[in-house]
C-alpha cells in the first residue's frame, strides 16, 4: 500500500499488485501500469509524477504500508 499526498493536501491510496490482481476501482493497480511503474522503488518523502492523458500531477509518497 502506498499513500500519496498532493500539493493541495489531497491523499490517494494505492496497492501495487501483479497484472492479474489489478482492479483500479478497488485501488489495486498493476505494477506494469504507468502509475505502478512510477511508484516502484520510491521511498517515503520522495516526489513522484503521475502522468495521465489529461495532465501530470506531482505527489509526495506520504506512507508505505
Amino acid at each position: 500500500h502506498v499513500v500519496l499526498k498532493s500539493e493541495a493536501g489531497k491523499t490517494k491510496e494505492f496497492q501495487v499488485v501483479g497484472t492479474v490482481e489489478a482492479d483500479p476501482l478497488e485501488g489495486k493497480i498493476s505494477d506494469e501500469s504507468p502509475i505502478g511503474k512510477a511508484l516502484l522503488g520510491k521511498k517515503e518523502g520522495e516526489t513522484v509524477e503521475i502522468k495521465t492523458p489529461v495532465d501530470t500531477t506531482s505527489y509526495v509518497v506520504a506512507d508505505i504500508k
